[in-house]
């Protein structure tokens, strides 16, 4: 898939190529290479003024586009609302080569990326307020006993650090276990598993 920059910061832009020197990517110069933009994962600054965004957005989507949005001091509530809109993805502009690239793997392969605390937060809204100990037991029961407390943990924002030092066990076994418990549960990343619980 082929990667749109769209920025009216011309280092932001230069920054981007550079970490994502293995893909194509093109700069997007005004709103008609915007509008005629085709299966493609774009990058937006969310600096810049999309007029009529929800518009463009929907535009995009129809185009068969996918979309990350990046911004210098990255908000929940700002992820939300793009999140809302359709984007796939939501993070800091200036994130670290290994989180951009991760970011258009994962946009690539349909799933949606967010920065680590914007998931936790999101997570932890979405089963705010929601008692459903009953119901946590009859979703995990399927689970083994590992995944029961990992799962719980999942349920309640813990990164995979947090999680790896509650339990005393390497990251990659939390993964391990995460792996096998969406697979279980027919989910495939933290939203999807955290809409379990907002029903």
């Amino acid at each position: 898939m082929k990667i749109a920059l769209y920025s009216n910061d011309i280092a932001l832009i230069s920054r981007w190529e550079n970490i994502l020197n293995k893909y194509e990517t093109n700069i997007i110069e005004d709103y008609e290479d915007l509008s005629n933009l085709k299966n493609s994962i774009l990058i937006l600054s969310d600096c810049v003024n999309l007029e009529n965004s929800d518009f463009i957005i929907s535009l995009l989507l129809k185009n068969l586009n996918k979309i990350l949005v990046l911004k210098r001091v990255p908000e929940f509530e700002n992820a939300r609302k793009w999140l809302e809109k359709g984007v796939q993805g939501y993070g800091n502009c200036l994130m670290t080569s290994s989180y951009l690239n991760s970011a258009v793997e994962a946009i690539s392969n349909n799933y949606i990326w967010l920065m680590p605390q914007i998931t936790t937060q999101l997570l932890k809204s979405m089963v705010e307020n929601k008692d459903n100990k009953n119901d946590d037991e009859k979703l995990f029961e399927i689970l083994t006993k590992t995944e029961k407390k990992i799962a719980k943990l999942l349920k309640n924002g813990y990164t995979n650090l947090n999680i790896s030092q509650e339990l005393d066990i390497s990251i990659n076994t939390v993964k391990t276990h995460i792996k096998h418990i969406y697979e279980k549960l027919n989910v495939k990343d933290r939203l999807s598993f955290a809409g379990l619980f907002s029903k």
